[in-house]
């Protein structure tokens, strides 16, 4: 591991969170490609979801979808058709990272005794941007698939000193 780059243990329980969430709050299985560090995410996404955590070690978990993919991502998670998403959608979606973030959390007190307190999701809906933080950060992208849609899951480590 470089000194840059994120603890691999830190992507492998954000990958299976993501997964376990899907699987239980979506009802859909994802696949999974390798984990890319990347310095900004701009993959056609234009619905994204942040949760920032904090405590020993801090960063956020971001989620970023095509507008098609949260629109069913919202469906499923609340029963209905995707032709009868009428609103929900930066909440489900908003819920969804939370849930995420939630579950990282979770499993990163269990594993390492960590403890973070979470923030509210922040949900942007948009097009044509893409995100950059300011502060000195490292990022690892971990892009799933759900049917014909990617969905991608961030993670952004705050640099320690």
């Amino acid at each position: 591991m470089t000194a840059t780059a994120i603890e691999p243990q830190l992507v492998t329980e954000l990958a299976d969170a993501t997964r376990e969430v899907f699987r239980t709050m979506v009802f859909r299985e994802l696949t999974e490609a390798p984990p890319t560090e990347r310095a900004a995410v701009q993959a056609g996404a234009n619905v994204v979801a942040t949760v920032a955590f904090a405590g020993k070690t801090s960063g956020l978990v971001a989620v970023y979808t095509t507008f098609e993919a949260a629109n069913e991502i919202t469906a499923a998670m609340l029963g209905i058709q995707p032709a009868d998403v009428d609103g929900e959608l930066p909440d489900a979606i908003g819920e969804l990272g939370n849930m995420i973030a939630g579950s990282f959390r979770t499993r990163m007190a269990a594993v390492r005794g960590e403890t973070w307190a979470i923030s509210v999701p922040t949900v942007v809906v948009g097009k044509d941007f893409y995100t950059k933080y300011v502060s000195d950060v490292r990022r690892v992208v971990c892009p799933f698939r759900m049917g014909p849609h990617e969905v991608l899951v961030e993670l952004i480590m705050t640099r320690t000193r």
